[in-house]
């Protein structure tokens, strides 16, 4: 048996590989290796491409740690998110990772699952390595949030409901509009006992449900027994049901308007197995225009968030303030488009 350090055993790649092993390969200093690591735009492109391929070829992994005790950050951007598995979030972490490609930052994601009391511990575990800077992607609650962000030594950027309490560095919408102008579409296409199906579990879709009563009430189409929500493992799965428990309140509903396309996507479903014409009997509009929507059958009318233009834009705000560039503007409200398509009238 061959124990380590013995003759013929072949060492591990990258295996306590230094910054000074990879310098003295490339015949160069290591602070010119260091320098080029974090900031590639600075060297040469002949010479960037010589290191790049020495530290691929050696294995060597970056010490975070020492980078963060040696400079100002150690070149990760935090992204802090209530839940990394929907789909919803994909568009925005495709916009933030596109921003941060080809620069010097790596982007790390975190999770809250809803725990409104876990952002201010998480938004503490990245403060704590010296991150370059700081995405907060859909908070809560900026109660317990506020007095680390005025403290922290990096910039940090939000996306949020744009009634909420940060006012620099912000990119979002106003969800009280993205719920009443959907209502009042499906108002102007006939409908009246139009449904609200979606729980309020966060502050952005508590938004939209004010603005959906303001609009019902303005109708003097409102109805409480017509706001429904629930949890499921399966968001599609949850329209069914959600929809069927509508149908037992107010057996004449005409409308629904889902908090995503997964629900709208489980009201047509169980629209179908009823018998129920849509969008003749009941009308449909979903949220957040999902790949499926326009390719289901009738297709799906439902609100676009630019969540990809909402990701660059926040990355790109965070990316000038990391490098103290000036920006246009540092707040942004990037809006909705309600799309219509077969399930309304």
């Amino acid at each position: 048996m061959v124990k380590a350090g013995e003759p013929g055993r072949k060492p591990r790649r990258g295996a306590h590989v230094k910054l000074s092993d990879v310098a003295k390969k490339v015949g160069v200093s290591p602070i010119t290796i260091s320098r080029a690591l974090r900031n590639p735009e600075i060297v040469s492109e002949d010479l960037r491409e010589v290191i790049l391929r020495t530290v691929e070829e050696m294995g060597y992994i970056p010490n975070l740690a020492a980078r963060a005790l040696a400079g100002r950050h150690n070149g990760i951007v935090g992204v802090i998110t209530p839940a990394l598995h929907q789909y919803g979030f994909t568009g925005l972490m495709v916009g933030i990772e596109d921003r941060f490609r080809n620069t010097e930052f790596t982007v790390q994601y975190s999770s809250t699952l809803h725990h409104v009391e876990g952002e201010a511990g998480l938004l503490k575990s990245f403060l704590t390595q010296k991150p370059a800077g700081v995405i907060i992607a859909g908070a809560e609650s900026y109660r317990d949030l506020l007095s680390l962000i005025d403290s922290a030594a990096c910039p940090i950027a939000h996306i949020t409901d744009l009634s909420q309490e940060p006012q620099s560095l912000v990119v979002g919408l106003d969800h009280y509009t993205a719920g009443a102008e959907p209502t009042r579409f499906l108002l102007s296409r006939g409908y009246r006992k139009i449904a609200f199906m979606g729980r309020g579990a966060d502050v952005r879709s508590r938004r939209r449900i004010e603005g959906y009563e303001a609009v019902m009430r303005e109708a003097g189409c409102f109805d409480p027994d017509l706001v429904i929500g629930g949890d499921a493992a399966s968001r599609t799965g949850l329209g069914r049901e959600l929809f069927s428990r509508l149908l037992e309140r107010v057996p004449e509903i005409d409308a629904v308007f889902a908090q995503s396309d997964e629900l709208a996507l489980g009201v047509l479903i169980e629209c179908k197995e009823r018998g129920i014409r849509v969008p003749e009997d009941i009308g449909i509009c979903g949220f957040n225009d999902l790949e499926f929507s326009p390719f289901v059958e009738p297709s799906l009318t439902s609100v676009h968030i630019p969540r990809y233009d909402i990701g660059y834009r926040v990355a790109d705000m965070l990316l000038h303030a990391i490098r103290e560039e000036p920006l246009d503007a540092d707040k942004a409200d990037l809006g909705f488009t309600i799309i219509p398509r077969g399930s309304t009238r």
